[in-house]
């Protein structure tokens, strides 16, 4: 039997090249970088310097580096900043009249509310009645205002229009216009800006960018899906904040058919250049980034700018195989049912392999290939993605077990290598069907991603926990406890504890294994896990090493050695991250593990021959 999965794995790992060649084409042909900068940045730093003009900020900024400019739809508020209303709330203005012993208003305008006042080139009457169900007109001292019943914030904070003057300005520079756009509560406000947003399209006005934790329309299904045809039918591209987590984004990506662009979101500081450039290398050619967000904190325009150039000479230093451009969306591709049909077959074989090598019980393996078929077959039926997910994780497990687990040859020449080599082509396999898998531009953009890192990193080992015990109770139950074991399953415990708390993203991370990660990446262009080259592989080359003269010692040094596999499954489960540069990374770190477990042998000789020797000779353990 085992020949005969071997023999399919092996074709459907053939038939399968094309689709890895396909996401790789998608990948490497996509190599261009816009950066984009607010427009409020450049409204404020204009106020704090008044001798500077908008077409000499417009002009600096493309020698640092940035091609696009967001535009926020003003607000009264904005507008009152910026010298085109004066409002006053209803408190205020009546104080204003006592204080100058005036008429009183009438008891309708003593509400809460607001007074508005505009300048000659802000039609705000015809603006207020289009924004606000109920508006009156109100002459105080001369001065015409529109009074607006409500709440002060809530109408400040209303939207008004986008600033064409300011975006004609930008397109004339030569820059591009990225408007923004949020879900503003009530329908109609929404559906006001949304129409407003789609009538500005024209050349240099190609992408979208969602203001808030909503996407527009959110609570609306079908508005929403009525939203996405229109953006998609204007020509629009959706920029999507990496980690940003918009509810309503991915149904309005999935509409648009995945017409996005990843974008990564940067607060920077003049103290901090350095690590944010650092911050955009390692997002672009590290997550499939390709819209870089910078939000200025300085508010001195000579500082400012200055910043950002020296954060472009560092990013470009940083990122030589990529241009400076207008971002486009990765190329749309599909992986062909066929070509999904071979990696399931693939994979069907692959966990059917894995548990007759492990636990060598034919009936088992039997009823794994033939439940793994049913669950093919349902996915095949009924389009069911759920069960390609389920797939992969499955083979993300098996595939460190079986890596470690295999059958080694103890006598046979060149050993190490042989049984090294063995056990990551075995992780490659499991990878490559896991890939094929999970194929297409929403993993790619990681609109849809992987689930269950949590259960790879915790799973494998606590197999193999299981199997070195199981495999060693008779000699367990009868040794005799002393303190050291104690001291030794303690360290193994907090050692276990601070392993699990570094998995995922959300890991504490110190300030020295910071530097030597960008040390590292500054030589290598990426860096190997540390979990891997350091931990696992290593331990994995010494558990070979003992495996020779006693195998059930070496299935408890394969308890961490099995971290070096698991992990570099993940590395491939983040399928936003290019498949170069994931293989990249795993290649030096089967290398460098591979020379660090020679010396770990080398040391383990050395105090075989020393150290234990002499402590057995004075201590009675």
């Amino acid at each position: 039997m085992r020949k005969v999965l071997i023999a399919i794995i092996l074709a459907t790992l053939i038939l399968t090249i094309p689709s890895i060649y396909q996401r790789v084409q998608i990948e490497e042909s996509n190599k261009t970088v816009e950066t984009i900068v607010p427009y409020k940045l450049i409204h404020q730093w204009m106020g704090n310097n008044p001798d500077i003009t908008q077409g000499q900020v417009f002009s600096d900024l493309e020698e640092a580096g940035v091609q696009s400019i967001s535009v926020e739809p003003d607000t009264l508020r904005t507008l009152e900043r910026k010298g085109a209303i004066t409002a006053v709330n209803s408190s205020r203005m009546r104080e204003h009249l006592l204080l100058n012993r005036q008429e009183p208003l009438d008891a309708f305008y003593n509400t809460e509310g607001l007074f508005v006042a505009s300048t000659e080139d802000f039609p705000l009457a015809e603006v207020a009645k289009e924004m606000f169900e109920e508006t009156h007109s109100i002459e105080v001292n001369g001065v015409q205002y529109t009074f607006i019943p409500g709440v002060q914030h809530t109408i400040l904070s209303m939207p008004v229009g986008y600033d064409e003057e300011v975006i004609a300005a930008v397109l004339d520079a030569g820059i591009n216009v990225v408007p923004r756009l949020a879900d503003y509560g009530e329908e109609e406000q929404t559906k006001r800006m949304a129409d407003e947003l789609l009538s500005l399209k024209q050349e240099g006005i190609e992408k979208v960018l969602f203001l808030g934790m909503n996407a527009p329309f959110y609570k609306e299904p079908e508005l929403l899906k009525d939203f996405a045809t229109e953006l998609k039918e204007g020509g629009f591209t959706l920029l999507q904040i990496e980690s940003g987590n918009q509810t309503g984004f991915q149904q309005l990506a999935y509409a648009m058919d995945l017409d996005v662009v990843r974008l990564h979101s940067v607060p920077v500081t003049k103290d901090d250049l350095s690590t944010m450039s650092e911050r955009i290398v390692r997002a672009v050619k590290e997550r499939n980034i390709r819209s870089i967000f910078l939000s200025m904190s300085s508010t001195d325009y000579g500082e400012a700018i200055a910043g950002l150039k020296t954060i472009r000479a560092d990013v470009d230093t940083g990122l030589v195989a990529y241009s400076r451009g207008e971002a486009k969306a990765f190329a749309a591709y599909e992986v062909p049912a066929w070509q999904t049909a071979a990696g399931l077959i693939g994979a069907i074989a692959f966990l059917g392999l894995a548990i007759d090598v492990i636990i060598k019980k034919r009936l088992l393996t039997l009823l794994t290939i033939a439940g793994a078929l049913l669950l093919a077959l349902i996915y095949m039926l009924f389009d069911l993605s759920i069960i390609l997910k389920i797939f992969a994780l499955g083979v993300a497990i098996a595939a460190p077990i079986f890596a470690v687990l295999q059958d080694k040859k103890i006598e046979s020449k060149g050993y190490l290598v042989k049984e090294y080599a063995k056990a990551v082509a075995v992780t490659l396999v499991g990878i490559w069907f896991i890939v094929v898998l999970l194929n297409g531009n929403q993993f790619l953009l990681g609109i849809d991603s992987f689930r269950g890192v949590k259960l790879v990193y915790i799973l494998p080992m606590a197999f193999i926990a299981i199997y070195a015990v199981w495999g060693s109770i008779n000699f367990l139950l009868k040794m005799n406890v002393k303190y050291w074991h104690l001291l030794t399953v303690g360290l193994i415990a907090v050692l276990g504890m601070y392993y699990i708390s570094r998995t995922g993203n959300a890991g504490a991370v110190s300030a020295l294994e910071l530097q030597v990660r960008q040390l590292l990446e500054q030589i290598l262009y990426v860096r190997p896990r540390t979990k891997e080259f350091l931990i696992g592989f290593p331990l994995f080359v010494v558990a070979l090493y003992v495996a020779k003269r006693n195998i059930k010692a070496s299935y408890f040094i394969l308890i961490p050695a099995v971290i070096g596999f698991l992990s570099m499954v993940n590395t491939f489960t983040h399928l936003h991250i290019p498949l170069s540069i994931s293989l990249l990374r795993s290649t030096y770190s089967v290398i460098i593990g591979f020379l660090i477990g020679l010396l770990l042998i080398l040391l383990y000789k050395w105090i075989g021959r020393r150290i234990v020797g002499q402590i057995k000779a004075r201590c009675q353990f």
